[in-house]
This record gives structure tokens, sequence and C-alpha cells, in this order.
């Protein structure tokens, strides 16, 4: 009677090895810890906190990102996100350079997460002149005059995300953006 337990204790053992070697690999949420189709109720629950502003097409949150202040803001349709935002909290004192940092930081996460960009260059010029202009020069002066900003997007099967740096009216921009692809159905 042991060796009958103990043969079937090994069989139960063995075949929990193997469906534990045999799981999917686990693909990335669509945005932080939020999916498309989440309901207000299960965004709030992903972001783990009160949200600060709410109404029936958009929620409001302050979280952080790679150790830095953010704002997240979230569009519904239909109780179902489709899109969100995540704009970096430009502190006192914090500088451009700091927010090149961070740029380039989240850009090597999100390379982690999604795979490589669309496009492998993401400094943006506004015009080929400008680009013999200040090409030379350090990042931090032709961002400055607002003539380069970075961006890059990544398309997923479900998902197009846009990371940009910018300068405007006085203001540093740093921004994630995503949106939810919809698949076309057959009729």
């Amino acid at each position: 009677m042991k060796r009958i337990i103990s043969f079937l204790l090994l069989i139960v053992l063995s075949l929990s090895f193997v469906s534990c070697g045999e799981q999917e690999e686990e693909k990335p949420h669509d945005f932080r810890n939020v999916d498309w189709g989440m309901s207000q109720k299960k965004v709030m629950a992903a972001e783990g906190t009160e949200y600060l502003y709410a109404d029936d097409s958009l929620m409001y949150f302050a979280g952080e990102m790679l150790g830095q202040p953010v704002e997240l803001y979230y569009e519904f349709e239909d109780d179902k996100v489709f899109s969100a935002e995540c704009k970096y909290v430009i502190q006192e004192g914090m500088i451009l350079s700091d927010c090149m940092e961070n740029y380039l930081s989240l850009r090597e996460q999100l390379i982690q997460l999604y795979g490589e960009p669309n496009e492998d260059d993401y400094h943006v010029w506004k015009s080929e002149e400008d680009r013999e202009t200040y090409g030379q020069d350090k990042e931090q002066i032709p961002i400055y005059y607002q003539v380069l900003m970075y961006y890059n997007s990544w398309q997923t099967e479900t998902c197009f995300m846009e990371l940009s740096l910018d300068y405007n009216n006085l203001q540093i921009g740093l921004i994630l953006r995503a949106s939810e692809i919809v698949q076309e159905t057959e009729e």
C-alpha cells in the first residue's frame, strides 16, 4: 500500500513540474499595470491608490515612475479604458539634462518590455537646417531652442505607445502616451 501511495505521489509531483515548465511567458500589460478594456474600478485597483479626479470618461491619478512624481490620465468609453498618458512632474530645481536622463532610462525599460522601437533614432529635428546648425552642439541646446525633441514609438498587437521629451513655452515635457489598437473583426 505504501508503494502505491509513493508511486502515485511521484506521478502527481512529476506532472506538476511538467505543467510548471509549460507555462506561457507572461506578456506585459498595455500600460503600467493596466490592460485595455478594464473598468474604472479595476484601473483604480491596478494603480493602488485613490483617483484625484474622475468622471465617466477620465480618471486622473498622482503616481510615480522611475522614482519621479507623475500625473496619470486614463480615458474611458463605456467604462472601458482605451488610452493612457503619463506626464512627468518637473520639480523645482530639475534641469533639462535630468529629464534627458529620465527619457533615456524610460526608453531602455520600454525596450526591455516591448522590444526595439519603431525607429532607432530618437532625435526629431524641426528641420534639416536646424540639424545642420545645431547638430554639433550638446543636445540640451537644440532642445532648449525648441528645434530638437526626443521621440520614440512602439507598437504591440494591442497598443501603440509614444515617448517624447520636448521644451516648449519654457516648459519641459516628458510624456508617455499609450492607446489601444482596435482589432478589425471579420464579418
